[in-house]
């Protein structure tokens, strides 16, 4: 699929998510609605979101710690304007330019570095999928998922684990492609390098002895997000419970994850309006402008901050071009 099918479909995607987000929305009483909240707490959104990006650093430093000493500035640049590239270009390509744009700076390359990108979201998957599971035991399960749904969750998390925890499945992964790339002629072994360089990222988690530090971080990332949920929430006015807060923080993210415009636009603003207005019968006009807020919180120092790394590293159209060719082959 090349570039403009690519962009075509993610923004179809975002503008059928934004219509379904929008079309019962009375506009005044959603645009009275933002005007009332109180920007104070969104402030303080906006902040932990800040502190997020730096402990996020500090888990990839950790990760990465076992082969390179890369210094923490570095890490949270990188961060920020593989955020930044996520806001402007669709398909989260920016996972890509992150990792482009730490190798600008340090010794590790770029497949390795996007592997252990790669990793990180594994991490956060697993800690996600957890999370969620012990929620559903304190509310009745069929108001959120069936209980075939449940089972489903639960074998994916085991899995998920066992692929994160088995270093012997890694290890022969890597023998196979290694195997590959020796008989394989120029352009295929090229091909088998850079996954090999992919998979030499996903290791690095092997040899970590500190590896209940790296899942404790994630476990307090979910929780900041989950604090900038609670603080959304209130700073809108709504009413909804701790748990129902989690339980928007959870799916909301998932429909993040999903193919979309730039920014993420549409398919988080759709899930939010859908679980808060239908789920958890609230206002549609309120949990628009959650959407909205919550949005915002994240879109808004990502490009602010992102975009002046951005400049400042003089990544230029041609380098992200060659990460995503590099990324389709």
């Amino acid at each position: 699929m090349n570039k403009w099918k690519e962009l075509f479909v993610a923004t179809l995607i975002s503008t059928i998510c934004l219509y379904f987000a929008f079309y019962k929305v009375n506009l005044n009483s959603l645009l009275n609605t933002l005007k009332s909240a109180n920007y104070l707490l969104v402030l303080g959104c906006i902040s932990l979101f800040v502190l997020s990006m730096i402990i996020r650093s500090f888990r990839w430093r950790m990760i990465l710690s076992s082969s390179y000493t890369i210094s923490l500035r570095f890490l949270f640049e990188s961060i920020m304007i593989g955020y930044f590239i996520n806001s402007i270009l669709p398909f989260r390509l920016g996972e890509f330019g992150r990792a482009y744009a730490l190798s600008m700076k340090s010794p590790i390359g770029t497949f390795e570095a996007f592997g252990s990108i790669i990793l990180e979201r594994l991490i956060e998957l697993i800690c996600l999928l957890f999370i969620l599971i012990i929620a559903l035991n304190f509310k009745s399960a069929h108001e959120i998922l069936d209980s075939y749904q449940i089972i489903l969750l639960s074998l994916l998390f085991i899995f998920l684990l066992i692929v994160l925890l088995s270093s012997t499945f890694r290890k022969k992964i890597t023998f196979f492609f290694e195997t590959k790339s020796k008989k394989s002629y120029t352009r295929l072994s090229s091909i088998y390098f850079k996954l090999l360089e992919v998979l030499k990222g996903l290791a690095l988690f092997d040899r970590k002895k500190n590896k209940s530090y790296i899942l404790s971080m994630s476990f307090l990332l979910w929780f900041i997000y989950y604090l900038i949920t609670v603080l959304g929430i209130n700073a809108i006015g709504l009413n909804l419970s701790h748990l129902e807060a989690l339980f928007l923080l959870i799916f909301s993210s998932i429909a993040f994850s999903l193919p979309s415009a730039p920014g993420g636009i549409g398919p988080y603003h759709a899930a939010t309006v859908f679980i808060v207005s239908n789920i958890f019968m609230y206002d549609i006009d309120q949990a628009l402008a959650l959407a909205i807020l919550l949005h915002a919180v994240a879109f808004v120092p990502e490009v602010l901050i992102g975009l002046f790394y951005f400049y400042r590293y003089s990544i230029s159209y041609q380098d992200l071009k060659k990460v995503k060719i590099e990324k389709k082959i």
